[in-house]
């Protein structure tokens, strides 16, 4: 019963948290994928690319809406996994009566981690397909984005979801890059759990919104900067790029640099997101009756 009373809390918390950043995320997979040698946008900065979509689509369609219904699924199902399940793990590796180590905190995130982004990867390979098709669309045809001049391919969740499964299959479309999502997710909740509950224990202050804002926001860029080479990674493999052509992308665009293109929204948004989602998280198991992380 605690197990599901844990999973509940945290399902919610990190679904709106996800939800209202969602802008920061198609910023994101737009700079990943921004070809140079078809330029799209004219200046590739966190702001220049924003300001872009903006005056070419407007907020709400060109940022807040791309890939929304996918992403707040996901982040429902995803967080159930990745933050509920957490204390159960951290406390089932711990010895009886011993406070839990670095350690636990580390492997219990991978852990958690790693399962909920194995279930729910076909709703990240959705997601982004939907962020890095977005643009204007007239007579079946996108006017702006990365696919500007292109036909449109997606529209809905579901028939998103289905197009994918009839084109490339299960293997080969909803679990594209599946290894690479599965690791990412691994480290990234490893990464973030661990110096959100660690934190907590560090820093001298009392249990409250203010100590679970701190935390959040620090683990959040700690999580981002450790797992952003496999983002960019993953968003290529997602839409469609071989691990040839993901080579050739490197060399072509700056070298290692590559991997840390988009480093800003993605910090931005990691931090930012850990700070609504954190707290509200630990608001929601408070109401219910949980400890705190």
């Amino acid at each position: 019963m605690s197990v599901a009373r844990d999973m509940i809390a945290a399902g919610p918390g990190c679904a709106l948290a996800n939800g209202m950043l969602n802008g920061l995320e198609t910023t994101k997979v737009k700079m990943q994928l921004h070809n140079h040698s078809s330029p799209v946008y004219h200046n590739l900065t966190t702001r220049g690319v924003m300001k872009q979509i903006i005056r070419e689509e407007g907020i709400v369609n060109g940022l807040l809406k791309p890939g929304l219904s996918a992403s707040l699924t996901r982040s429902m199902l995803y967080g159930a996994y990745r933050v509920g399940l957490y204390s159960t793990a951290r406390d089932y590796l711990a010895s009886s009566g011993e406070s839990p180590r670095l350690s636990h905190r580390i492997f219990s995130g991978m852990f958690t981690g790693g399962l909920g982004a194995m279930l729910t990867c076909p709703l990240d390979v959705i997601r982004t397909r939907m962020q890095a098709d977005a643009g204007v669309i007239k007579r079946g045809v996108y006017q702006t984005g990365l696919r500007k001049g292109f036909a449109v391919r997606y529209g809905t969740l579901w028939s998103t979801f289905v197009a994918i499964l009839q084109e490339e299959g299960l293997r080969n479309g909803l679990y594209r890059g599946a290894s690479v999502t599965i690791a990412r997710a691994s480290l990234l909740n490893g990464a973030q759990l661990a110096s959100y509950d660690s934190l907590k224990h560090v820093i001298e202050m009392p249990e409250g919104p203010f100590l679970h804002i701190l935390c959040a926001f620090s683990s959040g860029v700690i999580a981002q900067t450790v797992v952003m080479p496999i983002d960019t990674i993953k968003s290529s493999l997602m839409i469609g790029k071989c691990r040839t052509g993901i080579a050739e992308a490197m060399m072509k665009n700056g070298g290692l640099r590559w991997f840390y293109r988009g480093y800003l929204p993605a910090c931005a948004g990691q931090g930012l997101i850990m700070v609504l989602q954190m707290p509200l998280i630990e608001q929601f198991r408070k109401m219910l009756g949980a400890q705190p992380i």
